[in-house]
């Protein structure tokens, strides 16, 4: 069984290759990204039932990991 996970990070090369390895090295399917606080608070809030993992940079460029974390 895959976990379902949900990726927050606003650099594309780091998620590319965040994504890749994951899926290399461990049972984790990647089924949605973003990278905004708003974004990922929303889509981590309104999909409640659809994830199993969420993975948070803290340093976003539109606010902040803990934010998202706090909103969940």
């Amino acid at each position: 069984m895959k976990i379902r996970t949900f990726l927050v990070e606003d650099n594309h090369t780091i998620l590319e290759n965040l994504v890749s390895t994951l899926e290399v090295l461990a049972p984790v399917k990647a089924i949605g990204i973003a990278d905004s606080e708003e974004e990922g608070a929303a889509w981590l809030n309104s999909h409640a039932e659809h994830w199993d993992l969420a993975i948070v940079d803290l340093f976003l460029k539109k606010g902040s990991g803990l934010g998202i974390l706090a909103a969940c």
